[in-house]
Formats: C-alpha cells, sequence, structure tokens
C-alpha cells in the first residue's frame, strides 16, 4: 500500500515514512544517532514488529492497521516537565478524534491511553533520551486487528473512514499548538495541560487499582490531577496519595 502523507508532512520539521519497523521510538534513536534531526521530527511507520509498551510490554501491529508515530522532542524544558508531554499528547488525541465526530465519547486514563467505551483506541510511550530530548511514541488503531483483544477499538469500529494521512494531519495539528505553548513557557503548556485534561479524564471518579512499578497497588478513588501531572488518589483507607508512574485500571464501581 502507497501511503500519502501530503498534510502531515507540511506539520513537522522532517518526516520519514518505513512501511514496517521493529519500532518507530527505537528507529527513530537510531536515525538521531547518524543524522542531526531537527525538533519536531517525525517517524511514521505502517506497522511495528516490536513496539514497545508501558513496563517493557511489546506493542505489535498488522500493516495497515494502525498508525505507529515517534516524535523527536528537543523543547529545552527541565527533564521534571517532560512528564507532561504525556499527558500532552493524549488530550491531543482526544481532541483529533473528536474533530472527526464530537460525538463520540473519547477520553484519557491517565497517563496515556486514550479510551472509548473503556475501551483502548491509542496508546502514548514517551522515553528521554540521553542528550535530554525526548521520543513519543504514540499509537493510533485505525482498523480493527484479527485477534485483537475485546478491550481495544479502531477509529474505523467507531465509525471514523478517515485515511492515515486524515488521522495523523489531526493529531499533529492538535499537539503541535500545544507544544509550541511548551517550548516558549512549560509552566502555562503545563497549566493549560491539566485544565483540559481534568475535563477528559476517564479515570476521574472512578474506582481504580494502581499498579506501581516497584508492584506495589493501590486501591482507591481517582479524585484530582495535580499540578505535576500525578493522579491523585484517595485510598481505601481515606489516605490522599499522588500517583507519578503506574499502570491504572478502572474498577467497577
Amino acid at each position: 500500500m502507497v501511503v500519502e502523507l501530503n498534510k502531515s508532512q507540511q506539520l513537522v520539521n522532517w518526516m520519514r515514512y518505513l512501511p514496517s519497523t521493529d519500532s518507530t521510538n527505537l528507529e527513530l534513536a537510531r536515525v538521531q544517532q547518524i543524522e542531526p534531526l531537527p525538533n519536531f521530527s517525525a517517524l511514521v511507520a505502517g506497522s511495528q514488529t516490536g513496539g514497545q509498551g508501558r513496563l517493557g510490554r511489546s506493542w505489535v501491529s498488522e500493516p495497515e492497521t494502525s498508525i505507529s508515530l515517534s516524535l523527536l522532542l528537543r523543547s529545552g524544558a527541565q527533564i521534571s516537565q517532560l512528564g507532561f508531554l504525556t499527558l500532552m499528547a493524549a488530550v491531543s488525541l482526544d481532541a483529533a478524534i473528536k474533530s472527526f465526530d464530537s460525538k463520540i465519547a473519547s477520553g484519557v486514563k491517565w497517563p496515556n491511553d486514550v479510551l472509548v467505551l473503556e475501551k483502548k483506541v491509542s496508546g502514548i510511550l514517551a522515553q528521554i533520551q540521553p542528550d535530554g530530548s525526548l521520543i513519543l511514541g504514540v499509537g493510533i488503531n485505525l482498523k480493527k486487528q484479527l485477534g485483537a483483544p475485546d478491550t481495544s477499538i479502531s477509529l474505523e469500529e467507531l465509525g471514523i473512514s478517515a485515511n492515515f494521512d486524515e488521522v495523523l494531519a489531526a493529531f499533529l495539528a492538535q499537539f503541535r499548538v500545544r507544544y509550541a505553548i511548551f517550548v516558549q513557557s512549560p509552566q502555562l503548556a503545563i497549566l493549560k495541560t491539566r485544565n483540559e485534561l481534568l475535563e477528559v479524564c476517564l479515570s476521574l471518579g472512578q474506582r481504580v487499582r494502581a499498579q506501581m512499578p516497584n508492584g506495589q497497588e493501590i486501591l482507591g478513588r481517582a479524585i484530582d490531577i495535580d499540578e505535576l501531572g500525578q493522579l491523585v488518589l484517595e485510598s481505601d483507607e481515606g489516605i490522599a496519595i499522588s500517583v507519578a508512574a503506574a499502570d491504572v485500571w478502572h474498577l467497577r464501581n
């Protein structure tokens, strides 16, 4: 399949398309070691054979069913502020989906997934590089994959018939505006992102199970997102706990 990226190419400073790769995050990291790439460079693939998810999970996609994108971001922001770019990307993805159909009840599951009807339509993985830049990996389900789990859903299943370039451009346009503010004023962008997230975060008000990187689990209700982008939980013991990194599951109330 020939993929035209006329719209998307105009929204980034450098773009390369590959029909398939092991991981767009890994490939973009390899490319930038060989040639200097500008801020807001994009590597896009039609499928991944060894993509990475959170906590080392695999992220594999079949040809012609999804978008795999990695962006190289050289914002100059402090490393402590870069985590907000994941949340910013999630908010941008949610806005991009709604730009095709405002009636779609999509939202963000903290910190890095976009869900519709509690099913995942998109996910994000950010990786800080040794030079302080950030590679932001984004996966978007365009069409239903054979053998896809019941916990996933595609844009096609939601009635969105936009093609590869149109969906990619919709996300890039949304993220580009927010990222430009982040480059100029990280604090202002963080404030704006938090305010947007409070409106679309599906985790808030939910009873959740949060599993920390060290394996510790917390049961409670998600009540807020703080100024650092952390999810604030009220534990079953009535204690407010701020969670910086965790896998979160929404539980039945």
